[in-house]
């Protein structure tokens, strides 16, 4: 079930690897992260990163870094 741009399922289906074609609403659903690896850099730095090789540990108003920021907390 996708709310919002954001794929859901409930526990069930993703145990049994049907959460694509989950539609319960009756029961607890859980946020479906994308396949494969996470990004590790905020935008700004992720076009640096173009010019010259860096690390993304800014605090720049990327939308990664904000995330960071939240998951710190």
């Amino acid at each position: 079930m996708i709310i919002n741009g954001i794929k859901f399922a409930c526990n069930t289906c993703v145990k049994g690897h049907r959460s694509s074609n989950c539609n319960h609403t009756d029961r607890p659903l859980f946020e479906i992260r994308r396949k494969g690896r996470p990004v590790t850099q905020c935008s700004y730095c992720k076009d640096l990163k173009k010019i010259k090789h860096m690390k993304c540990s800014c605090n720049h108003s990327g939308e990664l870094s904000n995330q960071r920021r939240k998951s710190v907390k």
